[in-house]
């Protein structure tokens, strides 16, 4: 087993890697698992089991591994439980087995083995009693579990994506590739989903045909064609889950987590070509190393290239042991025996009986109505006991038996179609005596099952059955109609599994027949549960933990049942099935929990420039729900103070540009959209012309300023307000209960257009300069004469825009309202032209410098007279708001009012949040101060405040910041500390 040359195998390739298993240095090659290096090069024993501590191997070459469960990396941020059959080796990987101490070879709690029964079934509630529970937990916590429990976690968390199509298909075996395609060809939106890195399942290892070329071939050429026909083809994802028509996939490249993706799914129709898993059969000792499944042994050969064994024994009871057993002896593997538990009347297919004479001639033994009793060795297997069976088709514990010497025993007791997936929303589980399995039956009309989890194995019935369900999905959705894409195939046998469960032991022995190999459940502790009562399956589910654990009870729930049906004597049928939880594939806790912790609670917009600023060195932060650039790195490198003071002089001396596309924008027209604006804004809208804008305030029904922003007037019957980022929402929220409760019959409409213009500010004595630069020849004469609040439409390389000479920070400036598809060549066409951007500190800087107002101050505690906005007040009609204004608390002298806030020594710091008392009296406040910045333009601190009316501008006050331990002197003034005139913007 041991290779020191290149592997070939399908999934290899010729690039020499390494890795470390507990500490000692493993070879492997590109496209190797951990589980195919490890046994490529002889190591058998991987772990230990959770009970007992007993040697455990590689059982399987799938998800489903119970045994080969590693751990990944060092502490504290390492990774358990992976499975090594699924984990792709990289250069420098560090793998550690689980449950063992001090080493794997030699495990002290392997003692625990000498208990014998005290570990039976529900040992926790008859063992601990005296002299309580709590004297043996600790040494129980210490023992239990999978793995070490990670004190940390440096994984990312998964990322998150919708998908929508007409079909999903789940599986990219030869069922799932031929019903995609048959959808695909009629014209239905389809995504495949397969859990392993590569398609076609069964068909990597199996002899067939499909269309008379070799079936990887056929493989080949059917995934070009749907990914020409623009199928979405997700390798490496498993479906785990779903409900009320959504079904939820991981994608976990190479599988080890760090790199996931959660991809939830609404198709219309679902096809679940999940396949089967082969079930084990029950005998003694077959846990031991070197006992394998049989598909299993065929994947490690056929993808890496891996003999498991030298001498070989196959056990099972259907058809396919025998093709199976001609591929491994033509591999060069030295098959003893292939051992069948049915008797030669049971034994139909001629071709198959064919190749078992085939066998016979070149030296294999074939017995027919005979059972592997027990795995022999001790460390790991070193041969098989055989004994005839007897009729039940157990072992005869009285008939005489032989021994053949082999290391390593391939069993296969049939297969277990993958249900899961169709037992969570509906549908019933029907016993196939056939396949000696369980399948999925009264599905609802949306989702079917096709192929091997719909009990179908042989290869051309399953292409027409794929075939249909593929058409009949399309059609489904009103898809062209056309022939299915049936096409032919000949592979394996169809299997004629005869059931057969375990072989027949003493009662002692029936201790080391395991059932669930993850959880150590014997056939003596499903004994034990019946006897005491639990018959139920899902009572002994519990009572035994048969099914727990990372395989979701895919090898053990059958197996289980049947034996428990022996046990009672009854029908399978009768007995049933456990039903699987979701989610049905092991998926990390942050794949499931880590999109719901931290920022990643809040929804996250991105503006069409986001890119450029992240590109571009910008510091982005959270506002509202979008993501802004608070400064620019190359402004002032990590010092966000000293970028945000150059951002703003720039601004002031030259000019600058910062991305609005965040402001809401809300368009409302019809013939009645003025009247409607005069209703619901401070500000009058009916007496605005075509052409110009406004400053728009808008109200509560108690009066409350609720937001502010422009009014457009883009034609006599349709306007633009925009509004803040933080209230966009909450004012289309606004208008619209307006429209449709009291103006619910006039002529108004109300559209949300936020997302389709984005909005660029320019502003500095410079920015004329540049707009002018970037629009055509013809739209720069109407934008040269704009005056303050007008504005026109411009055209930029042919494509229209609106430009509007406004500004937010008192210096000439102009907004661009462009489509999204050419916000970044506009962007970068400004930047060209000289502008640098700048963020919202400096915005926030420019702003205070004027008194504008920000969220600070519209708090929803303060009136339009509180904010200086009496000339808005003038109006005599009605408008939201209105009624309540004349309240006399709204006018009394305690009542705050927007003034400006400077220190007495122009040099001193005060800040946001402090209060305002007078220097007579230091134990009433009077006020408290809303927003603070250094101006650069003016050398000093300058603030907001919100001040009681009986303080008189030029009064001096103390900032009282206890918590921040400061007091300074300040000096009320004007709210606009800079350019009090306004000439600046209407230069």
């Amino acid at each position: 087993m041991r290779s020191s040359s290149p592997r070939c195998g399908l999934r290899l390739r010729d690039q020499p890697l390494s890795f470390s298993f507990d500490g000692v240095e493993v070879p492997a090659q590109a496209g190797d698992t951990v589980s195919s290096a490890l046994l490529a090069h002889g190591i058998r024993l991987i772990g230990r089991s959770v009970k007992a501590r007993r040697r455990r191997g590689v059982l399987t070459a799938g998800p489903e591994e119970p045994n080969a469960l590693v751990t990944v990396g060092m502490g504290p941020a390492l990774i358990p439980n992976v499975p090594a059959t699924q984990l792709q080796v990289r250069n420098g990987l560090a793998v550690r087995s689980q449950n063992r101490w001090p080493c794997l070879r030699w495990d002290l709690a392997s003692l625990l083995q000498a208990g014998g029964g005290l570990f039976s079934a529900g040992f926790y509630y008859k063992t601990f009693m005296w002299p309580s529970w709590r004297s043996y937990e600790p040494m129980i916590r210490s023992l239990a579990g999978l793995g070490s429990a990670p004190q940390a976690c440096s994984l990312a968390g998964a990322s998150l994506e919708h998908l929508s199509c007409d079909v999903l298909v789940a599986g990219g075996g030869p069922a799932g590739l031929i019903a995609a395609l048959s959808a695909a060809r009629s014209g239905a939106r389809v995504v495949l989903c397969e859990r392993e890195p590569a398609l076609g399942g069964e068909l990597e290892f199996e002899s067939a045909l499909i269309e008379e070329q070799p079936a990887m071939a056929w493989v080949d050429a059917t995934q070009t064609e749907l990914e020409a026909r623009g199928v979405r083809v997700l390798l490496e994802t498993a479906i785990v889950g779903g409900s009320n028509g959504q079904v939820i996939a991981h994608a976990e490249p190479g599988g080890l987590p760090g790199n996931n993706t959660l991809y939830r799914i609404r198709p219309t129709q679902l096809i679940i070509a999940t396949g089967a898993v082969e079930r084990p059969i029950a005998f003694i000792d077959n846990d031991r190393p070197g006992v394998m499944l049989l598909g299993a042994a065929e994947r490690y050969l056929a993808r890496y290239g891996v003999q498991v064994g030298r001498r070989i024994v196959i056990f099972g009871n259907h058809n396919r042991l025998y093709p199976a057993a001609m591929r491994l002896r033509a591999a060069g593997l030295d098959i003893r025996a292939v051992i069948d538990t049915r008797t030669p009347a049971q034994l139909h297919d001629s071709f198959v009986a064919g190749l078992r004479e085939a066998l016979i001639r070149s030296g294999v033994a074939c017995l027919l109505g005979h059972v592997v009793t027990a795995a022999k060795g001790r460390a790991a297997v070193s041969g098989a006991q055989i004994a005839a069976c007897c009729e039940a088709g157990r072992a005869s514990i009285l008939s005489a038996s032989r021994h053949v010497a082999c290391d390593t025993i391939l069993m296969s007791g049939g297969w277990t179609p993958a249900t899961h997936a169709m037992l969570q929303e509906g549908g019933s589980a029907q016993y196939l005596d056939e396949v000696g399995a369980f399948i999925a039956v009264e599905q609802p009309p949306w989702r079917v099952a096709v192929g091997a989890a719909n009990g179908t194995f042989e290869l051309a019935a399953l292409c027409r059955q794929a075939g249909a369900a593929g058409l009949r999905a399309a059609r489904s959705v009103g898809k062209a109609d056309c022939a299915p894409a049936e096409a032919s195939g000949r592979g394996d046998p169809q299997p004629d599994v005869v059931a057969m469960w375990r072989a027949a032991a003493s009662r002692a022995d029936e201790k080391r027949q395991f059932v669930d190999w993850q959880n150590d459940v014997t056939v003596a502790d499903l004994r034990t549960a019946v006897e005491e009562g639990f018959c139920d399956i899902e009572h002994a589910k519990r009572y035994t933990a048969l099914g727990f654990g990372t395989d979701q009870g895919r090898l053990a729930g059958v197996l289980g049942a049947g034996i428990l049906a022996e046990l009672r004597e009854q029908p399978i049928e009768q007995v049933g099935v456990s039903r699987l939880r979701q989610p049905y594939h092991p998926v990390t806790m942050l794949s499931l929990a880590g999109l719901r912790i931290g920022n990643a609670l809040r929804v996250e917009r991105r503006t069409p420039l986001h890119d450029w600023h992240a590109a571009h060195g910008a510091v982005l932060e959270a506002s509202g729900l979008w993501s802004r650039p608070r400064y620019y790195r190359t402004s002032g490198g990590a010092q966000v103070a000293q970028a945000a003071h150059e951002e703003a002089r720039r601004v002031r001396t030259h000019g600058g540009i910062v991305d609005a596309s965040t402001l809401g924008k809300i368009e409302i027209a019809g013939p009645d959209s003025a009247a409607f604006l005069d209703y619901v804004c401070l500000t009058r809208a009916g007496t605005l012309k075509v052409g110009r804008s406004r400053y728009a305030v808008s109200l509560r029904e108690d009066g409350m300023v609720q937001d502010d922003g422009l009014l457009l007037r883009l034609a006599p019957d349709h306007f633009r307000m925009t509004t803040s980022t933080s209230h966009a929402e909450l004012m289309l929220s606004h208008l619209e209960y307006w429209r449709a409760s009291e103006w619910a019959a006039r002529a108004v409409t109300i559209t949300d257009v936020t997302d389709a213009w984005s909005t660029i500010a320019l502003a500095g004595p410079r920015s004329r300069e540049a707009v002018l630069g970037v629009l055509e020849d013809r739209s720069r004469a109407a934008v040269s004469v704009l005056q303050h609040m007008q504005w026109t439409a411009g055209l930029f390389r042919a494509l229209p825009l609106l430009v509007l000479r406004a500004t937010y920070s008192g210096e000439l400036g102009y907004e661009i309202h462009c489509p999204c598809s050419i916000a970044l060549q506009v962007w970068e066409a400004l930047v060209a032209c000289g502008m640098a951007p700048y963020g919202l500190e400096a915005l926030d800087i420019l702003r205070l410098e004027k008194g504008y107002l920000t969220h600070s101050e519209m708090t929803g505690q303060t009136t339009p007279y509180d904010l200086g906005m009496h000339r808005f007040l003038q109006r005599s009609d009605d408008f939201v708001g209105r009624a309540l204004l004349d309240r006399p608390a709204f006018h009394e002298p305690a009542r705050p009012r927007l003034t400006g806030l400077r220190a007495l020594d122009g040099q001193s710091a005060f800040l946001a949040g402090a209060q305002l008392v007078t220097i007579r009296d230091r134990s009433h406040p009077c006020g408290y101060v809303t927003s603070t910045a250094f101006s650069p333009v003016l050398g000093e601190w300058i603030g907001l405040a919100l001040v009681a009316r009986s303080i008189g501008l030029g009064e001096s006050l103390i900032a009282s910041d206890p918590l921040r331990s400061s007091e300074t002197p300040v000096r009320v003034s004007s709210p606009v500390h800079f350019d009090p005139s306004g000439e600046r913007m209407r230069t």
